[in-house]
């Protein structure tokens, strides 16, 4: 009898503890965790923000100020990229047209919550082979993702495409250029080109290596203009067809407008510029992009974006260069001390950025900050 009952108990325990873990692993299966991916726009390194960011007592540079106000949302994501458009090539530190800036500029993005940094762009060979190289190596120092340029062609084909394995799915990034402004790429040094052999090539790498997504960051378009021209449209609907998931574009200075491609691809055509010293009408600031990719499904289930001005003016008690989330001015005017010259050009960036992203949702936490 007591050796039924002492089967009876561990039969009734066993049953218990294997219903238990049913329902733990159905509820597991329920939870649709995200994986969170935000992009951001070109980094610019004119000699006015050089001279803003530089302290004459430490004779030191320190570019952190100018995300101050946006750190929060950058350090959101699961991994964050940016479009570095200039070169690390040490001094002299120039601007336009060729660009070279301080270490510092990099060091502050990451500062910012940036993970990786794009450099497939017009301005990567501004300082000839000896700035393209350098940059790369500081990009390496700081163990930050790079794609775009390379030391070499073996270098790329260890490193590209950027693979990001995290919370169950594996992506796949992509960066290309329309062209170096004709400065030379002097060999082995390699910059992927919006080259459309070369790119569909690097897709079926891709989907070799059996991702869930195609994430395709180019540079690409016609400088200022606020809509995109029909070669970006043809290459996005050529990227499209071979598989790319999502197309995020920079260059043109400005925020253009964005489409869903056969309501299934999103293409995000510009998103202006993160921080530089431009003030020409719609260049004055940019967006930050937010994706959320579902674990469950393996697609995107949401795009929203945050619209951020950069405003020059004091910042802790310093002239700076610092980027304002448009919206949070909006909400909470008081916490920034900005003249109303410039919140009168914050509001109409955001009420023009809008208008063209009215296919888009803002980022849906914003007013949670």
């Amino acid at each position: 009898m007591k050796k039924i009952l002492f089967l009876f108990i561990l039969l009734f325990t066993f049953s218990s503890f294997l219903q238990e873990k049913f329902n733990t692993d159905v509820n597991q299966q329920l939870i649709d965790e995200k994986l969170v991916l935000v992009f951001a726009g070109d980094v610019m390194g004119h000699v006015p923000q050089h001279q803003a960011a530089y302290n004459s007592k430490t004779k030191q540079y320190n570019f952190e100020p100018c995300f101050q106000h946006v750190k929060s949302y950058i350090e959101e994501a699961d991994y964050a990229f940016v479009n570095l458009e200039v070169t690390l090539a040490s001094r002299p530190y120039t601007g336009y047209p060729n660009f070279s800036s301080p270490d510092a500029l990099l060091d502050a993005t990451k500062y910012a919550g940036f993970d990786g940094i794009f450099t497939a762009n017009n301005h990567v060979a501004d300082r000839g082979k000896a700035g393209l190289e350098r940059t790369i190596r500081t990009i390496k120092n700081r163990k930050l993702l790079f794609a775009g340029s390379y030391l070499s062609k073996e270098q790329r084909d260890s490193v590209y495409p950027i693979i990001i394995q995290r919370k169950g799915l594996k992506i796949a990034i992509l960066n290309a250029t329309y062209g170096t402004n004709m400065n030379p790429v002097y060999s082995p040094n390699f910059v992927n080109m919006l080259d459309s052999t070369e790119v569909l090539a690097d897709i079926n790498t891709a989907k070799k290596l059996k991702v869930d997504l195609i994430v395709a960051v180019l540079h690409w378009g016609t400088e200022y203009e606020l809509v995109a021209n029909q070669q970006q449209k043809d290459f996005a609907s050529f990227l499209k067809e071979s598989g790319v998931n999502l197309i995020i574009g920079s260059h043109p200075h400005v925020v253009q407008n964005a489409e869903y491609l056969d309501s299934t691809v999103p293409v995000i055509y510009s998103l202006g510029n993160f921080i530089s010293n431009q003030r020409k009408i719609n260049t004055n600031g940019g967006i930050i992009l937010k994706v959320e990719i579902s674990k469950i499904s393996k697609q995107i289930s949401s795009i929203s974006y945050l619209p951020v001005y950069v405003h020059r003016g004091n910042l802790n008690g310093k002239y700076q260069y610092h980027l304002i989330p448009s919206i949070d001015f909006i909400k909470s005017p008081s916490k920034f001390k900005i003249p109303t010259a410039d919140s009168t050009s914050l509001v109409v960036f955001d009420t023009e950025t809008r208008k063209r992203l009215n296919n888009l949702s803002l980022w849906d936490n914003v007013f949670t900050k």
